[in-house]
């Protein structure tokens, strides 16, 4: 019976994770492990084949790819039990990656694959929900709780301004990849950015008004390096939130610097806060993306589920 499973998208990385993927497999066999490889062709497969696989029983899942390829894959494994996560980063951001120290450099990933330990890291969990009422300064908004299809996250979760940076930024430039390309899109989306108006509920009480961004975090950064939540730690059990409110657009490139060391917790229209739990309303639907892919709606719920993915990694915080 297979004990690993490698699940490449090859075309991550100009092709290079084709390339680290078949190497990984050739070591993993080599030290006696049985398993195999297999390469996705459209969007959805890396979810179908990891949550296939797991199914059956395969027990180590490895994702070889980008930020979209991890997305997927977790997707799939979330919830079936005493299931290892295997990351080989070949994408533009590769966030998660740097959150539990995973090497970018194809033979150090392999090697932790290998020799690496399993980490517990907390998940997020975001799901559509129904409302009655709408937003107004006379009257709240009260939530009615449906069950609906859920999706799952490692990194961020966005809400405004950085939800069209990252819908922009996943389109990709020909000028620009990585860190540059989410900068460019940054820049592009202040020409056309309306604030909306939203309600958001957790841990830390209520905000009500219009909204730059919300990010939502598990980790500390987003972007393939901008530190929107400096101080989120993937095993504390709670999300970081950042909230900024409306500000000029000069205002808002400067803050754009500032993200590459979190020196924008200090501007006076962002607030910090941490919570278990989140709510978001708005007066019309908008799309929340989540490690850079679309996920839902709103009105939406965002829910910590602390120790709820293992992930191998060269750091020694096995619990």
């Amino acid at each position: 019976m297979n004990d690993f499973i490698v699940i490449a998208n090859p075309i991550s990385g100009k092709g290079r994770a084709k390339s680290v993927a078949e190497q990984a497999y050739t070591a993993l066999t080599e030290s006696g492990r049985q398993g195999q490889l297999v390469f996705t062709s459209a969007a959805g497969d890396a979810k179908r084949l990891a949550h296939e696989a797991a199914s059956d029983g395969v027990r180590f899942v490895i994702a070889c790819g980008g930020d979209g390829t991890l997305h997927e894959v977790v997707n799939g494994i979330a919830t079936i039990p005493d299931v290892v996560l295997g990351l080989l980063p070949c994408g533009r951001g590769n966030d998660f990656a740097a959150a539990i120290g995973v090497p970018l450099k194809s033979e150090a990933a392999i090697k932790n694959l290998l020799s690496g330990t399993p980490i517990h890291v907390d998940l997020g969990r975001c799901y559509q929900s129904s409302t009655v009422g709408r937003i107004s300064e006379s009257r709240p908004i009260e939530t009615i709780s449906e069950s609906r299809p859920e999706h799952y996250f490692t990194t961020i979760a966005t809400c405004g301004y950085d939800t069209e940076v990252s819908r922009r930024a996943a389109k990709g430039t020909p000028m620009f990849a990585g860190t540059a390309s989410y900068a460019y899109a940054a820049v592009e989306t202040l020409f056309y950015y309306d604030p909306p108006v939203v309600h958001l509920e957790g841990d830390f009480g209520t905000y009500e008004g219009p909204l730059l961004l919300a990010a939502t975090g598990i980790t500390n950064r987003y972007g393939g390096g901008f530190q929107i939540v400096p101080d989120a730690l993937i095993d504390d059990g709670l999300f970081d939130v950042c909230i900024i409110r409306p500000v000029s657009s000069l205002t808002v490139l400067r803050l754009l610097v500032t993200l590459f060391w979190g020196g924008h917790v200090s501007h006076p229209a962002v607030s910090m806060h941490q919570t278990r739990t989140l709510t978001i309303e708005t007066e019309t639907p908008l799309l929340l993306y989540a490690d850079g892919e679309p996920m839902c709606e709103t009105p939406v719920t965002i829910e910590i589920i602390e120790n709820g993915l293992v992930v191998m990694s060269p750091r020694d915080r096995s619990l």
